[in-house]
């Protein structure tokens, strides 16, 4: 499920309150540009500002609008407990799996990292993808740290923000993270401006919202 084309669409609100028919349609869309996954709720789909009843239910309209693509929702938010029923939930709405960025109000340090990802790794039936979104959290992950992460139960794939701009650079912290992961966990890189690159470079997914454009939208 990690690899390849990963499309983030963002979610249309109309005060507050999610528009459905408009969201259905981008979802139904890239069901049928036959993406690799569909990452419902990410930062680009504003997850941060919904309610945890209204996350529930798009997730479960993204999933049962995917016809089998697999989906992944973001389960994010600055208290651990919140975290752990929102893992619940997506997977009652039946996830493939989750997307997890360690958002807080008061910086947080690495062991608090670790233990938050420990925590709702053990309460998992469907893989995680760790989101190194330094923008958004001000956490800036080690690649010691992302290592260490890969070999918790449940890990599945690791989302980059950026990567260094040079190639030589961008190319050896990937060779680097992906002789280090444990087996299985793919590297994907996000930002569309560091996307090429990070192709390039050798990670395995394009977690993508450019992606919902270009595969959805015929060319002129």
């Amino acid at each position: 499920m990690f690899k390849g084309l990963s499309a983030f669409p963002l979610t249309p609100l109309v005060g507050g309150e999610v528009n459905e028919k408009s969201f259905l349609a981008l979802i139904e869309n890239l069901a049928g540009a036959g993406v690799d996954s569909i990452g419902a709720l990410g930062s680009t789909g504003s997850y941060a500002y919904l309610t945890r009843e209204q996350r529930f239910h798009t997730t479960q309209q993204a999933v049962s609008a995917a016809a089998g693509i697999p989906v992944i929702t973001s389960i994010g938010s600055v208290s651990a407990e919140e975290v752990l029923r929102l893992a619940e939930d997506a997977q009652k709405a039946g996830v493939s799996g989750v997307l997890l960025a360690p958002v807080s109000y008061q910086p947080l340090t690495r062991d608090e990292v670790f233990s938050l990802y420990e925590r709702v790794s053990r309460e998992l039936s469907v893989p995680l993808c760790i989101y190194d979104n330094v923008a958004t959290t001000r956490f800036e992950f080690t690649d010691e740290l992302l290592i260490a992460l890969s070999r918790l139960n449940a890990i599945g794939s690791i989302k980059l923000g950026s990567l260094p701009a040079d190639r030589d650079a961008a190319t050896e912290r990937v060779r680097r993270l992906k002789a280090g992961v444990s087996d299985g966990v793919t590297i994907g890189i996000s930002g569309d401006a560091h996307s090429a690159a990070g192709l390039i470079a050798g990670c395995d997914v394009w977690y993508s919202v450019l992606g919902v454009f270009s595969r959805t939208t015929p060319c002129a």
